[in-house]
């Protein structure tokens, strides 16, 4: 996964992370990430394995689940 890359560079690991995703693709990435977001928009596969269904990106998505994690 290319996360996993981006967090072994920074010396980090899966359970430090927080993925977004809205496609097939990212299953394996909101799936393994601390905390797995899908976007509202996301196919109904990716939404089974996400710890948080947020609103679609062109509703604030991003920013929504980030409120709701305390984030920002």
């Amino acid at each position: 996964l290319g996360i996993q890359q981006v967090m072994n560079y920074y010396g980090l690991t899966m359970a430090e992370a927080m993925a977004f995703g809205d496609g097939g693709n990212d299953l394996p990435m909101v799936r393994d990430a601390a905390v797995g977001v899908a976007m509202g928009n996301a196919c109904d596969e990716l939404k089974a394995v996400a710890d948080y269904i947020t609103s679609s990106v062109d509703e604030d998505g991003v920013s929504r689940a980030l409120e709701h994690f305390g984030l920002i």
